[in-house]
């Protein structure tokens, strides 16, 4: 199998979440030296560990968004009407807006562990991204 060829299935398993060893395993039971090896898996590593903190930050700024704009629309709702007299419609209103702040807060601790330790997930990267 000539390198090139190699290299490139090596990179597509780190993407799909491989562990390093095993690709290791496979990169030097096809004749590549170990510490080209190890050279390799270490660049698709930083690659994979980028594209992982490119989706936190996005889905760090999607939590931010939604989780302030629900709040501060479940705030001014709350303020405005008073309790006992909510409506059914004000009532459906709130409940969706709760909805969409916890939906936020999901969105924004998955991004903070997105960034801060983006090693952690073994998933592949598409997989991530639904």
């Amino acid at each position: 199998m000539d390198n090139e060829k190699l290299i490139t299935e090596a990179r597509a398993k780190i993407i799909w979440g491989e562990s390093a060893e095993s690709v290791r395993d496979y990169l030097t039971s096809n004749g590549l030296p170990d510490p080209e090896a190890d050279e390799q898996i270490k660049a698709f590593n930083l690659e994979r560990n980028r594209e992982i903190r490119k989706m936190g930050i996005k889905n760090t700024l999607i939590g931010v968004v939604l989780t302030g704009v629900s709040g501060f629309l479940i705030y001014y709702l709350l303020t405005r009407s008073e309790m006992p007299h909510l409506s059914t419609r004000a009532g459906k209103g709130l409940g969706i807006l709760m909805l969409g702040a916890g939906y936020g807060l999901w969105k924004l601790v998955n991004g903070i562990i997105y960034l801060v330790r983006p090693q952690s997930e073994h998933q592949s990267i598409s997989d991530l991204e639904e």
